[in-house]
């Protein structure tokens, strides 16, 4: 191999090793665990807490449903009262609140909404989903698709 070709491959090897660390680096913290809700007509929502506590931001993923969210990974704001939890986003450039949270296992309560859809769907936590999350993965994923 001539010294040139040695040179190139020994570049490409750091800069790919710069670029790794440099993604490291980037990768915002993320909560422990995932938090999955399960509900009606077989709709999943992955929900994991994105960034600084104080920052109230949170990944949520839908699964299951026949609309444009269903698998896109979003961040949403969380605005958390005595009573409920909501994460919104803006759609069409409004605030829009997609799924409200009312109590841990609360069925009656808790909904999502879907931009365009005339009723909420009720979810309620799931246990076995929550488990079933991992929260790196989860993380990589929307890293991954924001940069496709």
């Amino acid at each position: 191999m001539s010294i040139h070709r040695r040179w190139a491959a020994g570049m490409v090897a750091a800069l790919a090793l710069v670029g790794a660390m440099a993604q490291a680096e980037e990768r915002p913290s993320v909560a422990e665990k995932v938090v999955a809700y399960a509900g009606e007509q077989g709709v999943k929502v992955w929900t994991l807490r994105i960034g600084e506590r104080s920052a109230n931001e949170a990944l949520v993923q839908v699964e299951g449903v026949d609309h444009d969210w269903n698998m896109r990974i979003q961040k949403m704001k969380v605005e958390k009262t005595d009573k409920l939890t909501r994460y919104y986003t803006t759609v069409d450039g409004q605030k829009f609140a997609a799924l409200v949270i009312q109590g841990a296992d609360s069925w009656s309560a808790s909904e999502l909404y879907l931009p365009g859809e005339a009723q909420a769907l009720k979810i309620g936590y799931s246990q076995a989903l929550s488990e079933q999350g991992n929260a790196q993965a989860f993380l990589t994923d929307y890293l991954n698709a924001r940069t496709e």
